[in-house]
């Protein structure tokens, strides 16, 4: 059972940093603003939260050290999502915990 719940939650990892990282990279190219990614997420997936409010909950600094230890570690992965991360994070903007990130709290 123990080992059934580590894979589970391993496999679960690796389709949200895929998702996340998809999601910054659309923004980022700028072919949507993320409310509008969020949305289409949620009604898809029929979820009531969407990537990008999900990282403001997370703290974008925390996303971003994650997204830079993913780079480390695997080859040619996107710089743009890295890169619109660092951009909000020199803003201030850190997500909830600074009242601004993808979204105004």
């Amino acid at each position: 059972m123990i080992i059934q719940v580590k894979i589970t939650w391993l496999i679960g990892l690796s389709i949200w940093a895929a998702i996340k990282r998809e999601a910054l990279y659309v923004a980022a190219e700028g072919i949507a603003v993320p409310a509008e990614i969020d949305a289409i997420y949620k009604d898809v997936l029929k979820t009531s939260i969407g990537p990008f409010a999900q990282m403001d909950l997370v703290g974008l600094d925390v996303v971003k050290d994650i997204e830079d230890n993913y780079a480390q570690n695997r080859d040619a992965l996107p710089k743009e999502p890295r890169d619109l991360l660092a951009q909000m994070i020199r803003e201030g903007k850190l997500g909830v915990k600074t009242r601004e990130g993808f979204y105004k709290y």
